[in-house]
């Protein structure tokens, strides 16, 4: 949520994306002993971050944190899905002609001038040196690692992730963690 409000929307949407791998939602018993405020910020980034209506609450959101802060990062991802979706979708010439499609190049140049606006952006955030260390000497584990170490964490309960535990193990059989997970 901090990164949400701080305008670095490429930050929360990451993390978003981590804390929705399966990995992570199988884990009830965990998210049942979270702060309940903590959970609220949670559904409300998920709200603010859903691709409905081609994500329309993130792109209200950017416009407006675009006018409150002189740094903003957007969610790279889906900037470089809107100008591949120009490119794809808008023919490059009038169709049964020679003339050059205005349309599409005014779209594009939309998209880059856009891009262009927040690379010129000062941000004059602080470093934590506690958070980098940390973040640098976090073990980055793989799919299978990640799912491994949940299952440690909380047996499965459900007949799908009882399933999928019996396959996982009889693809990777228990031991500890061991290299092929990082």
């Amino acid at each position: 949520v901090s990164c949400f409000s701080l305008g670095n929307f490429n930050s929360a949407m990451s993390i978003l994306a981590g804390l929705n791998q399966s990995s992570i939602t199988r884990l009830h018993a965990l998210r049942d002993k979270l702060d309940k405020n903590k959970m609220e910020h949670l559904h409300m980034l998920e709200k603010q971050m859903s691709p409905s209506e081609n994500f329309k609450a993130y792109r209200t959101a950017l416009r407006n944190a675009a006018q409150q802060h002189t740094c903003v990062i957007p969610f790279f991802t889906l900037l470089v899905k809107d100008i591949h979706t120009t490119c794809e979708i808008k023919k490059t010439k009038v169709e049964g002609t020679d003339q050059i499609n205005f349309e599409k190049c005014w779209e594009l140049s939309r998209h880059l001038r856009e891009f262009q606006k927040y690379q010129l952006g000062v941000c004059d955030l602080q470093s934590d040196p506690n958070l980098q260390e940390e973040l640098l000497s976090a073990k980055v584990l793989t799919e299978d690692g990640l799912s491994f170490a949940s299952y440690e964490v909380e047996e499965p309960v459900t007949v799908n992730d009882k399933k999928r535990y019996k396959a996982f193990l009889e693809k990777q059989p228990p031991t500890t963690m061991n290299s092929s997970f990082y």
